[in-house]
């Protein structure tokens, strides 16, 4: 606040009894030092140059056109004073010197207070903008400090949806082979929908039909304080019949008429590919910020990962690999995916048209986290490698690809490629063409594989 550019004043403000005072004082001085120097014509009416106008002058730069005047003033009085006093050189009136001095110390005087009142509006302006300048430092510094932190909060951790849903799939293979998948991951999977959906009361049910009779709810793991859910709930029974998430309108949840509609704000099924609701996710209190569309869809869409991954359908366990099931599984998720929620996935086919050993090694080597590799024999006679990228743009799919082709180079030399080694390459981008029967065409006519390798 200190700082030279925050000075906009030209002189001292013409405040207080001292500014009177110095402008009498320097009109005295002027008029003093004329009497010593040139008795005989002190104020220098007569001479070459009026050298007494400089103290009108000089107080009117200081103080304004109030002093100014009164600086004026007292010379012309002192013009008078002399006169009186028998000064022959003052016998005759010099009008043009009285007016000239009368008007050289206003006029300066005016024009010392038009630029002061111009400087002060500008002043005003520039406190104004310092003040918004000073606000807005503390909001960037308050952003600053927060996202730092945040930024500290998510450095050890990956929160994407491929590592995620890969974290869960690895500790559902670490859990004994006969068990109860969904109790024992109840409070892993709660946390992980509760993480992207910012969910502060919520609890997870399992749903168990029963013969002529509502589903029985059962509660499995909760977030915040959650009670027996009753089935003829509005929600629950709209979840439950059409397997489907099901929520309460914004506009009524603005204005609190939910509670008469449901005790909840949103019910989400875990229903896997065969369409079978697995257990739901009742949700009763979350963030104003976070229930809109967006954050529903991807819990929905976790949802229906996650059933996925507890329990497969009867058409494929009617394969004969598990790998060809858990395959399958997937190629049909990421089916709904890309038809419900738009999202990405690509289907690679590797067909090798000359046994190579130590290619198939490389795409091992090369499979990603959430990849699915499907290695099976067509009716051509050839080896092939299906390689499904749940998730994936046609731009990452490209990528994929091209990494591959580098792997290529830097292990058989600059030279060789995918054709050089035999290799037929063909895509299929399930967000282009979603639909099951030309998926079907693809894997069937164009790939050589049959219904019980892949199950569409």
């Amino acid at each position: 606040m200190n700082s030279p550019h925050m000075d906009f004043s030209l002189a001292p403000r013409a405040n207080g009894p001292a500014t009177w005072v110095e402008t009498v004082l320097v009109t005295a001085l002027v008029v003093g030092i004329g009497l010593w120097f040139a008795p005989h014509d002190p104020l220098q009416v007569h001479g070459d140059f009026p050298w007494s106008l400089l103290a009108p002058l000089l107080i009117g730069v200081r103080y304004g056109f109030v002093r100014g005047l009164l600086s004026a003033s007292l010379l012309v009085g002192a013009f008078f004073v002399l006169r009186h006093n028998g000064l022959a050189a003052y016998a005759a009136i010099a009008p043009a010197y009285i007016v000239g001095v009368l008007v050289c110390g206003m006029l300066v005087g005016e024009v010392r207070d038009l630029w002061e009142r111009r400087l002060q509006r500008l002043q005003m302006a520039n406190d104004y903008r310092q003040y918004r300048l000073d606000d807005f430092t503390r909001a960037h510094q308050i952003l600053r400090v927060s996202h730092d932190r945040l930024e500290q909060r998510l450095a050890g951790s990956d929160q994407s949806l491929r590592s995620s849903l890969l974290g869960l799939r690895e500790r559902l293979r670490a859990q004994p082979g006969e068990h109860d998948a969904l109790a024992l991951l109840a409070d892993p999977i709660l946390t992980l929908l509760g993480q992207y959906g910012s969910l502060r009361v919520a609890g997870l049910y399992r749903v168990q039909e029963q013969p002529k009779k509502a589903p029985q709810l059962t509660l499995l793991a909760s977030t915040g304080v959650m009670d027996e859910l009753d089935s003829r709930d509005l929600l629950v029974s709209l979840c439950l019949e059409r397997g489907e998430l099901v929520s309460v309108l914004e506009e009524v949840l603005d204005a609190g008429e939910h509670t008469s509609v449901s005790t909840l704000q949103a019910c989400i099924p875990l229903i896997d590919t065969s369409g079978r609701v697995q257990a739901i996710l009742a949700v009763r209190q979350m963030p104003f910020f976070a229930f809109h569309e967006r954050t529903l869809s991807l819990l929905m869409l976790l949802a229906g990962h996650i059933a996925d991954l507890l329990q497969h359908d009867p058409q494929v366990l009617q394969l004969p690999s598990a790998d060809a099931q858990h395959f399958t599984s997937q190629l049909k998720r990421s089916l709904i995916d890309v038809e419900q929620h738009q999202l990405s996935a690509c289907l690679y086919i590797f067909e090798l048209t000359r046994p190579n050993d130590e290619l198939a090694r490389l795409f091992e080597r090369s499979q990603r986290g959430l990849d699915l590799h499907l290695p099976l024999r067509n009716a051509r006679g050839n080896d092939c490698l299906l390689v499904l990228l749940p998730l994936t743009s046609a731009e990452g799919a490209e990528g994929y690809l091209t990494r591959l082709g580098r792997l290529i180079h830097e292990h058989f030399g600059m030279n060789v490629d995918f054709e050089s080694l035999g290799v037929k390459v063909l895509a299929y981008d399930l967000e282009a063409a979603p639909q099951r029967a030309g998926l079907r065409n693809f894997l069937h006519n164009e790939c050589g594989l049959n219904d019980q390798q892949v199950a569409v």
